[in-house]
């Protein structure tokens, strides 16, 4: 990956839908060139996908929070009971004093309180701890072209 894949990166990142032709005008490379190198990122799992970013409170899930996991055992089999609760946006292995870290939308507290006791029931769960989100502050993909030139000059060699 070099520095125009970066761009590239930067550039669909901030708009998804950007046309091969105008992506092409901002890193300063033909259609079919650009078109290439998007395909190549997108065959090598960097580009994971498109998708549309949808406001929470628009569709009825106002209320979000971090909720830590203790374990007992079993880590995999709760993870996989995780996944099939909607609930659950994102779940983070963690290391430190916490075995998994969830974030989960629902619409109300009330609605929070329903799904931890469901998460306290599943086997091997020990206990949660919860911390409700008050607002979105700023939320970003990663910029890995701004990172790249924060980075030391030793670490870049």
């Amino acid at each position: 990956m070099d520095a125009i894949d970066l761009k590239i990166i930067q550039e669909l990142t901030r708009n998804g839908r950007m046309s091969f032709a105008a992506l092409g005008r901002r890193v300063n490379l033909s259609t079919p060139a650009v078109h290439y190198r998007v395909k190549a990122l997108e065959r090598s799992g960097v580009i994971r996908g498109y998708q549309a970013r949808i406001d929470p409170d628009a569709v009825g899930l106002g209320l979000s929070a971090m909720v830590a996991v203790d374990t007992l055992h079993r880590l995999d089999a709760v993870v996989e009971t995780l996944e099939g609760f909607p609930e659950v946006e994102t779940c983070w292995s963690a290391a430190g004093t916490t075995d998994l870290l969830l974030r989960v939308r629902v619409p109300d507290a009330p609605a929070l309180e329903r799904l931890l006791v469901r998460i306290r029931e599943i086997d091997g769960v020990d206990r949660t701890r919860s911390t409700v989100l008050l607002a979105t502050r700023f939320e970003r993909e990663p910029d890995p072209a701004a990172v790249a030139r924060e980075a030391p000059a030793a670490a870049r060699a």
